[in-house]
């Protein structure tokens, strides 16, 4: 079976007609009407037929077309593999990482990565794990760092971590100095948001429900010196991830484990299963295995 017919019938079937397929593919519409006549001669069934709004499936059609498309992407990515093992190793190697895990465990790998391989350039996009399943799959970002959970289907995933939120109140606040918390004693407390696609604030709504309450939100934002700032000034509470408070431990602030229940999460690093791994993720992913692996020792 010829590739190039394949390609032939799943460009005619996703831009609906013969004719767009020719002018989109560069050739004569007989010559691709050719190429399909062939398949299905070489299959024994009629795939398509030609309808007054553009061309009609038949049920073989459907199992072909399904097919077919996966059958290109994986073709496409051999191809790429093949190009880039030969190719200098350079480039744009696109990672995600959210915000408020970015410079707690990746600050370092960063760095170790552009010291080892100088002539990639790292393009860091800062996304809360909602928009980053988004940009996985349209290809925006090549690997990125997670909170689960996380489709599991479409990526591979790899748990580097397991972290969970603690309270951060000002020197002011009454829970100032105690080292534990009930979550049922935080219901009414007004808090400070991160954006709204980080999957930390549906952590604190879900703890909330538990008693029948919508949290207060007295303010948002995805920077970690702004949070910290309004917590600072008295604006509100917030939940922020222990590791994070570990490495800024900010004066006047105190961090508190909250219980009852613990808010807990996994992190994972993300790959899209079905795209092209080219050797700069590769790169980057064992590098990232490697230091976080030690970091958790």
């Amino acid at each position: 079976m010829d590739v190039r017919a394949i390609r032939y019938f799943v460009e005619v079937v996703q831009l609906n007609g013969f004719s767009r397929a020719a002018k989109s593919l560069f050739i004569t519409q007989p010559a691709i009407s050719r190429s399909i006549q062939k398949l299905e001669q070489e299959l024994g069934y009629i795939l398509l037929v030609r309808a007054p709004d553009g061309v009609k499936l038949t049920d073989e059609g459907e199992i072909l077309y399904r097919y077919g498309v996966q059958l290109l992407e994986l073709f496409n990515n051999m191809k790429k593999s093949l190009k880039e093992r030969s190719g200098p190793l350079a480039g744009i190697l696109h990672v995600g990482l959210p915000p408020v895990i970015a410079s707690t465990y990746f600050a370092d790998i960063i760095m170790k990565f552009s010291q080892s391989y100088p002539d990639i350039e790292l393009k860091i996009h800062e996304l809360g794990t909602r928009k980053m399943m988004d940009a996985l799959l349209n290809g925006e970002v090549e690997t990125a760092a997670v909170m689960l959970p996380f489709d599991n289907e479409d990526y591979d995933l790899h748990i580097f971590a397991t972290d969970r939120l603690v309270l951060l109140v000002n020197e002011q606040h009454a829970l100032f100095e105690k080292e534990t918390v009930k979550f049922s004693e935080l219901v009414n407390e007004p808090f400070i948001f991160f954006s709204d696609d980080f999957l930390i604030n549906e952590l604190v709504i879900s703890a909330c429900g538990i008693y029948g309450k919508q949290p207060i939100i007295a303010g948002r934002s995805h920077h970690l010196d702004l949070v910290t700032a309004m917590v600072k000034a008295g604006v509100g509470v917030t939940l922020l991830p222990d590791s994070m408070w570990n490495k800024s431990n900010s004066k006047g602030l105190s961090a508190i484990s909250v219980i009852e229940p613990v808010l807990s999460y996994d992190l994972a690093l993300a790959t899209l299963k079905s795209s092209h791994q080219n050797r700069r993720v590769k790169l980057w992913h064992d590098l990232a295995v490697e230091m976080l692996k030690d970091q958790s020792h």
